[in-house]
């Protein structure tokens, strides 16, 4: 590992390494209105990520309104498709920081319960054509995070990552628990993300950073 403590560092996406809830939140509510649904406060929508677009839509819609799922739904993925990177930004300090990573020659990989082809998308906009090694996203309908599998397959067994050489970074209890599943104890709770502060801590992560600049501390081995 020349060192480091790490040989790769995997990020979450939305929350943890780019501010997307404005888009995000702006998407569903465009299609909500569009079937004359209610929408949303800004504010609400942090409670509504973290395990995917489908169930993003399927608590935007609330219990009365599952029945329009699939026309709401199909609005939001073709609206956000257009619109995913808007407002979206990365976090003041993590270009930085992972750029610092990288100099270290520490790997950077994303999983993200976000859509692949807007995954990629976002993060060539945000960062950069080929800034991480690997970005795993969610294919419609295929498993999301908690569930490992998909980085299991894509990363962890091509790159000949081990769990223990590993960083996981995330900003909710969905992120903990799929550090978990993949053998990563070393997960860093972030708090600038969409889950509170409190909420993480419950979970008992390694580490709860507070500022996008501590992952380069995290690249440094100092915390």
């Amino acid at each position: 590992m020349d060192g480091n403590k790490y040989q790769a560092f995997v990020f979450d996406m939305d929350g943890t390494i780019v501010c997307s809830i404005e888009d995000i939140g702006d998407a569903v509510n465009y299609s909500l209105a569009y079937h004359h649904l209610p929408t949303h406060a800004m504010s609400d929508y942090p409670a509504f990520l973290g395990n995917g677009s489908v169930k993003l839509i399927q608590r935007a819609l609330g219990k009365e309104h599952q029945d329009a799922f699939q026309k709401v739904f199909d609005t939001y993925y073709d609206y956000y498709l257009k619109h995913y990177c808007v407002k979206t930004h990365p976090y003041e300090g993590i270009v930085e920081s992972l750029t610092y990573a990288k100099k270290k020659g520490i790997r950077l990989f994303v999983y993200t319960n976000k859509p692949e082809k807007i995954a990629l998308e976002v993060a060539d906009h945000c960062f950069g054509k080929g800034f991480f090694d690997k970005i795993v996203g969610i294919p419609l309908g295929g498993k999301v995070k908690p569930d490992p599998e998909a980085f299991n397959e894509q990363v962890m067994k091509p790159y000949h990552l081990d769990p223990k050489d590993c960083a996981y970074f995330g900003d909710s209890v969905t992120d903990i628990l799929t550090a978990k599943n993949l053998g990563i104890t070393h997960m860093y709770s972030v708090s600038w993300g969409f889950m509170a502060r409190e909420r993480l801590l419950e979970e008992k992560p390694y580490r709860l950073l507070d500022k996008p600049t501590e992952i380069k501390d995290v690249a440094m081995g100092t915390i």
